[in-house]
């Protein structure tokens, strides 16, 4: 017997596969929402003191970065860090516990995945380790340093009106 293939289950099951794949994306999009209303305070830009704008980072645990920089950008007014971690672009929302500490963290980071040289990337994997946990921060003139719990800087960076 000759097996006669059905048009309509077909359309029906692709259908659902379509509805399915634009299911995932927003799903993803709530749990993220969900996930960022958690306890912390998000900056409020006006009753801050922690720095914003463009800085290029120049240094990571003592060691000068050549090429390759890392980027922080501080948005305060969207409670956000965002930028370039050496290879892949990485944001994630700032958060003060105090309004006058000179600490902070940042929560829900998210990064694109691409691979470039290993150089590039162990820089990268030591920044985006370091911007996952609290920090303390500096400023002199243009300069910005961050601190995890050690007491040198972890990350040293500079200001710049490039983006």
């Amino acid at each position: 017997m000759r097996k006669v293939f059905n048009f309509l289950n077909r359309r029906d099951s692709i259908k659902n596969l379509i509805n399915g794949i634009l299911v995932i994306p927003m799903v993803i999009v709530v749990f993220a929402g969900l996930n960022s209303c958690g306890g912390s305070k998000t900056i409020e830009s006006s009753k801050s003191n922690l720095p914003s704008g463009f800085y290029k980072v120049i240094a990571l645990d003592q060691s000068q970065i050549m090429e390759d920089h890392p980027t922080l950008n501080f948005d305060l007014t969207q409670s956000r860090v965002f930028g370039r971690a050496g290879c892949n672009d990485y944001s994630g929302t700032l958060v003060q516990e105090e309004i006058n500490s000179s600490s902070f963290t940042l929560e829900s980071i998210l990064t694109t995945k691409m691979y470039c040289s290993d150089a590039v990337m162990a820089v990268e994997f030591k920044f985006l380790k370091y911007l996952g946990q609290p920090m303390g921060w500096q400023h002199k003139g243009d300069t910005l340093s961050l601190f995890t719990d050690q007491p040198q800087a972890s990350i040293v960076a500079v200001k710049t009106n490039e983006q």
